[in-house]
Order: structure tokens, then sequence, then C-alpha cells
């Protein structure tokens, strides 16, 4: 499953994301979370890093969403996509799509 997030983690509920998302690894599916537009603004922060990677998720942000944000450096655990990696994750890589908003 690729759960694609867009809200600010300011703003948004993530939790509720992240406790859905492991739960459904926990059935051992395989989950990855996108980031694009402001939800791009989660993966500068150290504490959601950390719990993503406990929870066995992989971190996935839109590289012109992230840059529009100022947001150069990234943790090591998380891919940075362009749009053809994106269509890639979506035709290729995960059987199921569910959009965060």
């Amino acid at each position: 499953m690729l759960i694609i997030l867009s809200k600010s983690p300011f703003v948004g509920n993530f939790d509720s994301v992240l406790k859905m998302a492991s739960e459904i690894v926990e059935m051992g599916e395989k989950v990855g979370i996108l980031h694009i537009q402001d939800a791009c603004i989660a993966l500068t922060l150290p504490e959601y890093i950390e719990n993503t990677a406990n929870y066995g998720l992989k971190l996935y942000g839109l590289r012109a969403d992230c840059e529009a944000r100022g947001l150069r450096k990234m943790d090591k655990r998380v891919a940075i996509v362009d749009y053809r990696e994106w269509v890639r994750l979506v035709m290729d890589e995960y059987d199921k799509i569910v959009s965060w908003i």
C-alpha cells in the first residue's frame, strides 16, 4: 500500500496515519508513505523519521515539493523521487493507493 500525504504535519493527524500503516505492516503488507506538498515538512522531523523507521515503513518525498519548501537535506532513510518515479511507485511497486488529506 502506498499512502500519499499532502498536509503539513502540524495540521494533519499523522499519528492516525502511522497507526493505520503499522497495523497494515503487522498483517504482512508492504507500506510506503509518499510525502507531497506541505507533508514534505514531516521528513525533516527526527521523531517522525524514527517512528516510521520503527514501524518498517518506506518513506518517499516528492523532489519538486521538497525543493519548493527549501528542504534539501534529508535523512538517508528518505527516498526522494521525481514525478516519473512516483508513477513507477503507483504502477509497479504498490498494489493499493490511499490518498490521506
